[in-house]
């Protein structure tokens, strides 16, 4: 009876307020509903606010959390929809992320920025990926031969991508003896002359691992050793048909175990050296099952092959690297073969007198490539550039052309404007990456490729303050396993995180992450490396929350522009649940989408998981051996080196901010010869009270 008198009361209660109501002149309604209504809007755009500064934060939980709670209260706010699918894609949720942005593009309100995002997005989600290339090459544009009122080269003879891996090329020009630098953008960086005696007519170049350059001389008959900078500071061979001596050397390879090949015209051998310069042996002369090289020129040394191009006759042949015949690769189909080059393990581009083949070896099949527009006459030289193009020296022609893959020139390329820095306001810092449309990144690029609008202004003054590609600073995260099952092995653990630590610079930075049931951050920065490894070594548990850790250590990375790493030691026996709360693919996501590579390390050597080596792949990453012969320091090696596309424009802002309140629209471009890409975003200047 009790809880029937209460039900009857509140029913009481109800209608009499209903009357209240019903008895209220009509104005005094429509006031009170208008301002509930402008209450819930003033709460739906503090949400959003609180949202997007949390975003550029890197603080994607709790921006998701505001922009669901503001899209509750405002539902049909194409804006805040828009950023709570950011929020979930910075997060790793793409699905989640690409059915907000369809709810956007459903109702006819997305922008052409944000359908070219979805439509990339939705393309490396699907098989699309995996068919990205044509294998038909087309010209973006030539190297000018004279700019600024100077003649840089004469006769190109032969092209090499930078080991710097920043998209810029050399360039050998056989008449003048210059060796040029080059930039992605065809720019000339620097020119080289070889010291105060030049280069004697030299044909090709190739980057030693110590950085050093091996070129050479046709005119002279030997290897000059070369300075980064291009100063000889030694040589190799002297004019000779004996064993050591060379007779026209021509093309250089280098191989991955240490030892140069050269092509020796005169000779008609291959000869090899190691990089002291000493002499190992030749190859090439006829034997009882070969009828030996005719013109050797270009040489490719791949999986323990070496690939030899033979430009009369038109074939190219295949030796192991002893110098024992092994077949040929090609008997017909070449003109006069040249320059060789893998592009991946199954596919070698040739350049054939005015034209360059393209031979697939899995399927034994070749085909042109490109015949440079109809206009090729002898291209000697090719090389790949960190950003995907082919660069081509046309020693008749004089000239050197870029070409690109013409399925990427039609793709276009991914900007997206990672966050945006305002604790310096009125100086804007916009952090973003460029990348082609499959991933890859884009290096390189310079200020003149790049546009940026603000509101209803264009930024003209504004400067290119960080580049990934020239800087290799690190931010480093090390997830260690601390299932009690592993407490034996806490010492073996501690060593290699400490030999970690103890390889990072000055301007890099370190977090270590314990993974417990409840995952703990062990140091950060500034915090003591022996007093960091002594915490390490307490507290174990009877099972680890590794997909939490991992979590917890990627987002310490979020949001710097460092270069980010992350690390997890463990024996690989993790729990068959471990991504169920955060998906395997979400979690993959997570990392790579806020530019993260994964690093699982293993205690044990035939141990591995593939849950962890597939998010290893998904991000660049390896999976690593913790006792291998130099440990685990090839990680850091790995990232430092790795291309990245990463950039920073910087501009003072003159928007309208309304003390802070004002959301400010902001968008930046890319324009890289023929191709475009461009993304849209926004932010809220810092509160004025």
């Amino acid at each position: 009876m009790t809880d029937f008198k209460k039900a009857t009361d509140r029913v009481l209660k109800g209608l009499i307020i209903l009357s209240l109501l019903i008895l209220l002149p009509a104005g005094t309604l429509s006031a009170q509903q208008a301002e509930i209504s402008d209450s819930v809007a003033i709460r739906a755009a503090e949400e959003l606010r609180w949202g997007v500064i949390a975003y550029h934060q890197g603080l994607y939980n709790k921006a998701i959390l505001s922009l669901e709670k503001s899209l509750a209260l405002e539902s049909d706010n194409d804006l805040t929809r828009f950023w709570l699918g950011r929020s979930y894609y910075q997060s790793g949720f793409e699905e989640a992320a690409l059915n907000e942005w369809q709810n956007l593009i459903d109702a006819g309100e997305a922008g052409s920025a944000l359908l070219s995002f979805v439509e990339i997005i939705s393309d490396r989600r699907g098989l699309a990926r995996e068919l990205q290339s044509s294998g038909r090459l087309i010209e973006l544009f030539e190297i000018p031969r004279d700019q600024g009122g100077i003649n840089y080269y004469n006769r190109p003879v032969s092209v090499i991508a930078s080991p710097e891996r920043d998209g810029s090329f050399y360039l050998l020009s056989y008449l003048n003896g210059n060796l040029i630098r080059i930039t992605t953008a065809g720019r000339i960086h620097h020119v080289m002359a070889g010291g105060v005696l030049g280069f004697d007519r030299p044909w090709d170049l190739a980057f030693l691992p110590n950085g050093n350059l091996a070129i050479s001389e046709y005119g002279s008959d030997k290897i000059s050793i070369c300075s980064p900078e291009g100063f000889r500071v030694s040589t190799i061979g002297s004019t000779g048909t004996r064993e050591g001596e060379l007779l026209g050397p021509q093309y250089i390879e280098i191989s991955d175990d240490g030892y140069i090949y050269v092509s020796e015209w005169g000779n008609r051998r291959i000869s090899k050296f190691n990089l002291d310069g000493e002499y190992i042996l030749s190859f090439g002369r006829p034997r009882s099952d070969f009828a030996g090289l005719k013109g050797p020129s270009g040489i490719a040394v791949r999986n323990g092959a070496v690939y030899v191009a033979d430009s009369k006759s038109g074939r190219v042949e295949v030796f192991d690297t002893s110098g024992n015949f092994i077949k040929t690769l090609i008997r017909e189909g070449l003109s006069s073969p040249e320059g060789l080059l893998f592009t991946s393990d199954s596919s070698l581009l040739i350049a054939d007198a005015g034209q360059i083949m393209v031979y697939d070896l899995d399927n034994d099949a070749l085909s042109l490539s490109s015949d440079l527009g109809g206009n090729g006459q002898r291209v000697l030289s090719i090389c790949q550039d960190e950003n995907g193009n082919i660069i081509a020296a046309d020693f008749n022609r004089n000239s050197v052309s870029v070409m690109t893959d013409i399925s990427t020139l039609y793709a276009g390329l991914f900007l997206r404007i990672n966050r945006v820095v305002t604790d310096e306001y009125p100086r804007v810092h916009v952090d973003f990456t460029v990348e082609d449309r499959w991933g890859k990144p884009v290096v390189g690029l310079d200020k003149l490729n790049f546009f940026i609008r603000e509101a209803e202004r264009n930024i003209e003054n504004f400067d290119l303050s960080y580049t990934g590609y020239n800087n290799r600073d690190l931010a480093l995260s090390v997830v260690v396993d601390k299932d009690r099952r592993l407490q034996d092995r806490a010492e073996i653990m501690r060593d290699g995180v400490r030999d970690l630590f103890r390889d990072l610079g000055a301007n890099d930075e370190r977090y270590l992450v314990g993974a417990l049931d409840a995952p703990q951050l062990i140091a950060e920065p500034g915090d003591d490396t022996l007093n960091a490894l002594t915490r390490m070594m307490d507290g174990w548990s009877s099972g680890s929350d590794v997909a939490s850790a991992l979590r917890l250590g990627a987002s310490q990375l979020l949001p710097g522009r460092k270069r980010k790493a992350l690390v997890f030691l463990t024996d690989g026996n993790i729990h068959p649940d471990t991504f169920v709360r955060y998906g395997l693919q979400d979690m993959a996501q997570y990392m790579k989408n806020n530019g993260i590579q994964f690093f699982p390390v293993y205690l044990d050597p035939d141990r591995r998981n593939e849950e962890l080596d597939y998010i290893a792949r998904e991000t660049g990453g390896i999976s690593q051996y913790l006792f291998q012969p130099r440990g685990i320091l090839p990680v850091l090696e790995q990232v430092r080196g790795d291309v990245n596309g990463f950039y920073t424009l910087s501009f003072d802002s003159l928007a309208y901010t309304d003390f802070g309140r004002a959301y400010i629209p902001l968008s930046v471009e890319v324009n890289f010869v023929r191709k475009s890409g461009r993304d849209e975003m926004g932010y809220y200047a810092n509160l004025e009270y």
